[in-house]
């Protein structure tokens, strides 16, 4: 059976290919026709592999992406590595069979991989520039030429003897061929210096589709007519834009208005003016309660947790218009309720508080806030965070409760008003424990609110689990990065893809021998409380207050979140050590429960 033979290229972003990757993709399939093609992307790519690849698919990065990625392909399965804007235009079929490993130079000197040839997987460049991109820390991509891979590539081929003086094919160690322009490059950069010779059997364009469009028309016009004359034309252009833009503002403003005016609209449909409704009814059966807290249902976490804590509980949705802000706020003043508590904050929220001051100053406002520093990363949650801040220092707001000990510290050193609240479990109704499978399987669950927020570090826990004989791993919710990494790793996967309620979560949780929630940041986590409660250990991140210096500190909580070993390690301490675990967490949970009610009351009554 004849040895496969792989074409690869990268495309991120998701972005439909352009008519020149079109028309080069073509190209490839008419010289190689028994080549297997791979397109690498989002969907076959792990971008939590090093920092280098991580920290460029974040800021979206896509070149430096590609650069990793090609080089990844290339040492893990040899074969040729092509740039979307790389046509080939002469059969170099006699170049792929006498040689073992080949590159190009371009218009700078140096050697470019736009073209990339390796007959053998594991050769001496691919290794020594993968292990080079492994190497990067404190990757800082404004300074862009640190990181140019011809830059690399030349760096790692000068001391096997190329020389970037040289016009001719250049023959190095290990098997190394360096063509000149002519081959691969007969473009210059800007179009001014072309070289197309009978020895050109590729083009490369130089397109950079993954550039932004601006930079694109500038690079056009650098081309076209010198850098000189483009940047001349660039700076009237956006003098131009300037003056057009302020008129613009000027005169169109209205049309702003209203299209806010129809993007609010739009998403008051049925089921937003039945839950205002139903908000509005719950609000109204509380007449008189010494308090009320408003919570959004939509929100399973903080949900479990503030109906834990609290009683007249109250689903309160996002209140887009000013109008339904004041349908609740005459609910709340007629209902006579002393205090209300918002539990989280979601849209509209903060000028509800506002209104409600305003209307009625007797009335108590207070917050009791689950999220953390971390969601500075967050643009909906740190939005929310910055303006409940600013209303605790104008005293709209009374008090300002949190779930995380360090906060609350960090809170009052900052004049906030501030007092914690432990999140306590006691409304879990235990599950039978579920017989294992005769094959002796390891049961191991795996939850978070996502997948791929950076914060709950599904990754390293899949690895950790990667690392066990016959575990079988339950993940909800998993997405497309998930199912690639799990089986990219070997392990044996169950889930669903989107999140579920407390129970129907509780119940997949009872059927597991170990929970993991090993998560970089957290405040005051419900389901590794969730998890003890119906007798399954679960296995944690050192964030949290709930087992400092206690007994299950020791088995439970991982010190090194990103070491998967270090997680495997307490998966093993956890299974051995079961029944000692749940006695201690009996323990624990007294203890827990009392200072939870305390804290409550505390609150409740300043």
């Amino acid at each position: 059976m004849p040895e496969k033979k792989y074409i690869h290229y990268c495309w991120f972003g998701g972005k439909p290919l352009p008519k020149l990757a079109r028309k080069c993709l073509e190209s490839w399939r008419r010289f190689f026709p028994d080549y297997e093609i791979i397109c690498w992307n989002e969907s076959n790519c792990d971008f939590n592999e090093c920092e280098f690849v991580k920290k460029a698919y974040e800021l979206k990065q896509y070149a430096f992406v590609a650069d990793y990625i090609r080089t990844k392909a290339i040492y893990e399965m040899g074969g040729i590595y092509f740039d979307t804007d790389m046509e080939v235009v002469k059969d170099p079929s006699g170049l792929i069979k006498k040689y073992d490993s080949f590159l190009g130079v371009e218009d700078t000197g140096k050697v470019c991989c736009g073209v990339w040839y390796e007959k053998n997987p594991k050769s001496y460049l691919a290794e020594k520039l993968l292990k080079k991109y492994q190497s990067f820390k404190d990757i800082d991509f404004e300074k862009r030429s640190e990181f140019s891979i011809p830059l690399l590539i030349t760096e790692i081929l000068e001391p096997c003897g190329f020389d970037y003086k040289k016009r001719r094919v250049q023959f190095l160690e290990h098997g190394i061929v360096v063509f000149p322009r002519e081959y691969f490059y007969p473009y210059s950069y800007n179009r001014t210096n072309n070289l197309f010779t009978k020895n050109t059997y590729m083009i490369h364009y130089y397109d950079a589709s993954w550039i932004p469009t601006k930079n694109k028309i500038e690079n056009f016009l650098v081309r076209r007519y010198g850098r000189e004359n483009a940047i001349k034309m660039i700076k009237a252009y956006q003098k131009t834009t300037n003056t057009t833009r302020q008129i613009a503002r000027i005169t169109l403003y209205p049309v702003v208005l209203y299209r806010k005016h129809k993007k609010a609209s739009a998403l008051i449909d049925k089921a937003y003016l039945d839950r205002l409704d139903n908000t509005v009814k719950n609000i109204n059966n509380k007449k008189n309660a010494s308090y009320i807290v408003l919570h959004n249902g939509n929100w399973f976490g903080v949900t479990s947790a503030t109906k834990e804590l609290f009683d007249n509980t109250i689903d309160c949705g996002e209140l887009y218009r000013k109008k339904d802000r004041e349908i609740i706020k005459k609910a709340i003043i007629d209902s006579g309720v002393k205090q209300v508590i918002f539990s989280a904050v979601s849209m509209g929220w903060p000028q509800l508080i506002k209104m409600i001051h305003e209307a009625k100053p007797g009335i108590k406002v207070k917050v009791f806030w689950h999220g953390s520093m971390s969601q500075v990363l967050d643009k909906y949650g740190w939005s929310m965070h910055k303006e409940i801040m600013s209303l605790c220092k104008k005293r709209y707001i009374t008090l300002f409760a949190t779930c995380k000990k360090s906060l609350f510290d960090f809170y009052k050193a900052q004049g906030i008003r501030a007092c914690f609240i432990t999140n306590k479990v006691d409304q879990v109704t235990k599950k039978p424990t579920i017989k294992r499978n005769k094959d002796g399987a390891i049961r191991i669950g795996l939850y978070a609110a996502s997948s791929s927020n950076w914060r709950k570090n599904m990754f390293s826990q899949i690895a950790a689990v990667s690392m066990l004989k016959n575990a079988v791993l339950d993940v909800v919710p998993y997405d497309g990065a998930t199912i690639n990494f799990a089986r990219r790793l070997g392990v044996e996967m169950t889930g669903e893809p989107k999140n579920l309620p407390r129970k129907e979560l509780v119940e997949r949780m009872a059927k597991n021998d170990v929970n993991l929630y090993v998560t970089f940041s957290e405040c005051s986590p419900m389901l590794p409380l969730e998890s003890l409660e119906v007798g399954v250990p679960c296995i944690t991140g050192c964030n949290h207050h709930y087992f400092d210096k206690g007994a299950l500190e020791k088995y439970l909580v991982v010190s090194q979140e990103d070491s998967p070993e270090a997680i495997r390690d307490k998966i093993k301490e956890c299974i051995d050590n079961r029944k000692v675990i749940i006695s201690e967490y009996k323990k624990f949970r007294r203890s827990n429960t009392e200072h939870a009610k305390e804290n409550v009351k505390s609150f409740l009554e300043a």
